[in-house]
């Protein structure tokens, strides 16, 4: 590391330097690293940027001098681990919860939302539904009370994208889609009533929901790119990377365990797979990933073996 700081000469020396004393690095964070179950701490550096983030994931030991910052170890953190929030149906009390690994904490719903069914229904008039529909009275009541409180939970959530989990039984959990607005309400869900669950459990139940809804998303981007494969999707490396730079990937698919060192020349617009010993060189697949973003793309981390042949990188393009 301090030959490569050498390269960037004074300005990289300095750079080093303030990162060395990690007594000091890690009073930039709130709490220690391992504070709350966290396992892992990342620093970005720049003349201009000391940021410190605390991840959950345990992340090998890495410490990278590039011309970008290296946030591949946090893409996976952010797309399964980041927050959510969680809708628990109850008739006495509903919830709306905003979560992480390893939190949860009460979200106020807007002025006027009601969150308990008697409540609402002995002040409410609420229309009946069409006279053929199949709903006996109180489910057509329960309909209502769902209506009103998902216009509370997409005033409450207006202007989020952070994905919703719903916690209802097998009886409400289709009523309440039906009616839901918000965008990011995910398919999968936690089946119980959210009131007899443990402490924890309903939280810890959530969390695997939003897992398995990534894990559901890498299939569906895979299914689409075996339909795409020799169009608009490519896994070629160097085209990936050129893509990137120019605003067309729409997602990319990023192996969890992989790396290629290389070089992008912005004149050219031309990626290079191979080191070339400068300050030029940076991992590829960073490069690939950070541009996605920048330009408004998805990002996924997939596991190696479900990548296409087992490439680092996949991606649809949007032309």
């Amino acid at each position: 590391m301090e030959a490569k700081a050498g390269q960037y000469g004074p300005a990289g020396r300095e750079l080093l330097d303030s990162v060395s004393n990690w007594d000091s690095v890690t009073l930039e964070s709130e709490q220690e690293p391992t504070a709350n179950g966290r396992s892992s701490v990342a620093v970005f550096r720049s003349p201009s940027v000391f940021r410190v983030s605390l991840l959950d994931d345990a992340i090998a030991d890495r410490s990278v001098l590039a011309p970008h910052f290296y946030i591949l170890p946090l893409l996976a953190e952010f797309g399964r681990n980041g927050s959510f929030y969680l809708l628990a149906l109850s008739r006495k009390n509903v919830r709306l919860l905003r979560c992480t690994h390893h939190s949860a904490e009460d979200v106020p719903f807007i002025a006027g939302t009601h969150t308990n069914f008697d409540e609402w229904l002995n002040q409410a008039e609420p229309d009946r539904l069409a006279t053929n529909n199949p709903l006996d009275e109180d489910n057509e009541y329960l309909l209502h009370f769902f209506k009103q409180l998902d216009r509370g939970v997409a005033e409450t959530l207006k202007g989020q994208s952070r994905p919703l989990v719903l916690c209802a039984t097998e009886h409400e959990l289709p009523l309440y889609r039906s009616v839901n607005s918000y965008p990011y309400l995910i398919s999968e869900e936690v089946r119980g009533a959210a009131n007899s669950m443990k402490s924890g459990e309903m939280h810890a139940r959530a969390f695997d929901a939003i897992n398995a809804s990534y894990m559901a998303r890498i299939d569906e981007v895979l299914t689409g790119w075996n339909h795409r494969a020799g169009g608009t999707a490519s896994n070629r490396l160097k085209d990936i990377v050129a893509a990137a730079h120019e605003g067309r990937v729409l997602t990319l698919l990023v192996s969890d365990s992989a790396n290629q060192i290389g070089t992008f020349d912005e004149a050219t617009q031309t990626a290079r797979g191979r080191e070339t010993g400068t300050t030029s060189d940076e991992d590829l697949l960073n490069d690939a990933a950070g541009q996605t973003i920048l330009h408004g793309g998805e990002v996924l981390v997939a596991p190696r073996s479900k990548m296409p042949n087992g490439t680092p990188l996949a991606a649809l393009f949007r032309y």
